[in-house]
């Protein structure tokens, strides 16, 4: 169970597949639950249904076939796991830096000329989250509101806010953002 989209950003529909065959079963018009709820109830007997972690597709699934055990495919379980890492990589870039001793960084910095120059400057996902954190202060600065701007790049406007309330790109990551925990007390 995945989804596809027919036009990005707008529409997208789900996408079932045989895990033993591969081969295309069927196509929902949406993501929603309903849709598959339905279809699983019109087909009873399924065993396993691999999905991603979408909650439409968990919930359907729970109501549509409740005896059926769900698991995640490798593709969604290898992507949520470089995604996390790449976050909280990102998000204490500067640890890792601090902890790295000033003579040794020079010597391999001088010796190294092909080495990142941080975990911040690595992966596709931060480029694009420096990307869009320039985009949106180059729009402020210009003077356009933020609703705007939500307008003009088709984004939401918490989107917009999010990146407009970063002084820095990396203060939209979520681990970046202190969020009071029971913990907290004990951390230190």
């Amino acid at each position: 169970m995945d989804d596809f989209a027919i036009r990005r950003g707008q529409t997208y529909s789900s996408v079932l597949t045989c895990g033993e065959t591969h081969r295309v079963i069927d196509v929902l018009p949406t993501r929603d639950s309903g849709p598959l709820t339905v279809w699983l109830a019109t087909h009873p007997g399924m065993e396993i249904i691999c999905r991603d972690r979408a909650g439409a597709y968990a919930e359907g699934a729970r109501i549509g076939a409740p005896t059926a055990v769900q698991v995640a495919d490798r593709f969604h379980l290898w992507q949520g796991i470089g995604r996390a890492v790449e976050t909280c990589a990102t998000a204490h870039h500067k640890c890792l830096n601090a902890s790295n001793p000033p003579a040794k960084a020079a010597v391999e910095a001088s010796t190294d000329t092909t080495a990142p120059a941080g975990p911040d400057l690595d992966g596709c996902r931060a480029q694009r989250k420096k990307a869009a954190h320039a985009l949106v202060h180059n729009l402020l600065a210009q003077g356009h509101s933020r609703r705007a701007i939500a307008r003009h790049l088709s984004w939401g406007l918490n989107t917009v806010r999010r990146y407009a309330r970063a002084a820095d790109w990396q203060d939209t990551l979520r681990e970046n953002r202190p969020r009071p925990t029971r913990l907290d007390p004990y951390k230190p």
